[in-house]
C-alpha cells in the first residue's frame, strides 16, 4: 500500500510541513509506502522512508488501496489532479484565513485577491465535500469551520509533532532582562502591531528588553511589513524590537531560551505549534483567546480576553516575578505538552483508515 501526501511546498519550520512529515512516519510504521508530491521543489533536510515527486514531473501510479492526503489551507494545489488519482481521499484541514484581516491591511487590489481567494477555497471545499472519504481536522476550531459542508468521517487530528522538552530550562529561567517573542508568519491575522504597542508599555518596567519577532514574510503583504517597521518608530522602541526572518527549527529554539515569555496577539490561529514549541521550552505563555488557541494550550498557559495593555503587564509581570506562580504556569504547559507527546498515533490513524475502507 502507498500514502500519498499532497501539498504546494514541504517546509521544515511551519505547521503544515512538521505536521507532513509526522505523519510520514506515523504512515511508515503502519506499513505503508510514503510519497510527497508537491507544487515546489523540496529543498529542506533528507527526510527517511519517504519518495519525492513534484507536480512537473509526476511519474507515479495508484490504485484503489492507496490513499492520497491533501493539506488544505486554501485553493492554489491542483483539485483536477487529486480528485482523478486512485486510490481514498482525505483532506487534511488546516484553515483559511478570512479576508476581512486584510481589509484595512494592505491594498485594495490584495484584498480583493484575498476575498477571491477566500469565495473559491470555500467553493472548492464544498467540492471536496463530495468525493472525499474522510477530513482530518487539526483543531476542534477548523472543525467547526466546515461543519456544515457534510464531509463524510469528519475527525480532530492535532499536528502530528514530537515536542521537545527541556526540563532543566524550567529550573534555570528567569525573568532576566524581560525579552519577550512571536513567532508566526509576518500577515495581517498575527496582530504584530498590537504586540508592538505592548511591548511599548512592557519597556517602561524592563529598559532592556528586547521583542523577538520571528517570521517570514510574503510578497503580497510587504507593505504590511513595512507598516509594522513605522509603528516601531512611532512607539518609539525601534532599536529594541528585532525582526528575524529564515530561522530553521533549531535557530527558533535557540531563540526561544533567551526569552522570558512567549505573547501572542494573533486573532487568527488554525493551531498555532510555535506555542507548544514555547511550551517545551519552558517558556511562559500568555496568548490572546482566539481562533484554535484555547484548544491547542489545552489548559496550559495563560489565556486573555481582552487587549488591556496595561493590566496585562501587570499579570504577566506578576507571575514571571514570583517564583510559585512562575512554576504552576510552567508546570500546567508541561502538562498540556504530554497530551500531544503521548497522543496514540498509530492506533488513531489505524482506525481512522479503517473507517473510511468500509
Amino acid at each position: 500500500m502507498k500514502l500519498f501526501q499532497h501539498l504546494d511546498e514541504l517546509k521544515d519550520s511551519d505547521g503544515v510541513g512538521n505536521d507532513a512529515i509526522g505523519l510520514a512516519q506515523k504512515f511508515h510504521n503502519l506499513g505503508y509506502e510514503c510519497h510527497f508530491i508537491t507544487r515546489i521543489p523540496r529543498s529542506g533536510k533528507e527526510i527517511p522512508n519517504v519518495k519525492f515527486h513534484t507536480l512537473e514531473n509526476l511519474h507515479v501510479t495508484s490504485s484503489e488501496s492507496d490513499v492520497h492526503i491533501l493539506h488544505y489551507g486554501g485553493t492554489g494545489y491542483p483539485y483536477d489532479l487529486f480528485y482523478k488519482l486512485f486510490g481514498k481521499k482525505i483532506l487534511r484541514f488546516h484553515n483559511i484565513t478570512p479576508a476581512m484581516f486584510y481589509e484595512h491591511t494592505t491594498t485594495p487590489e490584495i484584498y480583493a485577491a484575498m476575498a477571491k481567494f477566500e469565495s473559491l477555497s470555500y467553493l472548492e471545499l464544498a467540492s471536496f465535500s463530495i468525493f472525499c472519504d474522510a477530513i482530518w481536522c487539526d483543531s476542534s476550531f477548523n472543525y467547526s469551520v466546515i461543519s456544515d459542508l457534510n464531509f463524510k468521517n469528519p475527525t480532530i487530528l492535532p499536528i502530528c509533532k514530537k515536542y521537545q522538552e527541556t526540563k532543566s530550562q524550567t529550573k534555570q529561567h528567569s525573568i532576566d532582562e524581560g525579552n519577550i517573542i512571536f513567532i508566526g508568519r509576518y500577515s495581517p491575522q498575527k496582530a504584530w502591531e498590537d504586540l508592538i504597542e505592548f511591548f511599548s508599555v512592557w519597556v517602561n518596567d524592563f529598559p532592556n528588553a528586547k521583542l523577538y519577532c520571528v517570521g517570514n514574510i510574503i510578497g503580497a503583504f510587504d507593505g504590511y511589513f513595512d507598516f509594522l517597521r513605522r509603528k516601531t518608530i512611532a512607539t518609539g522602541v525601534e532599536n529594541r524590537v528585532l525582526f528575524l526572518q529564515g530561522k530553521s527549527d533549531d535557530e527558533v529554539l535557540e531563540l526561544l531560551s533567551k526569552v522570558s515569555a512567549f505573547v501572542s496577539m494573533s486573532e487568527h490561529e488554525g493551531f498555532c505549534l510555535p506555542i507548544l514549541e514555547a511550551f517545551g521550552m519552558g517558556i511562559p505563555v500568555f496568548a490572546y483567546s482566539a481562533g484554535a488557541i484555547p484548544q491547542t494550550m489545552n489548559g496550559g498557559g495563560l489565556l486573555f480576553n481582552e487587549k488591556d495593555y496595561y493590566r496585562l503587564k501587570k499579570d504577566i509581570k506578576s507571575i514571571l516575578t514570583n517564583p510559585k506562580l512562575k512554576q504552576s504556569l510552567i508546570k500546567s504547559q508541561s502538562d498540556a505538552l504530554n497530551f500531544y507527546n503521548a497522543f496514540p498515533w498509530e492506533i488513531e490513524l489505524a482506525k481512522n483508515l479503517e473507517e473510511i475502507g468500509r
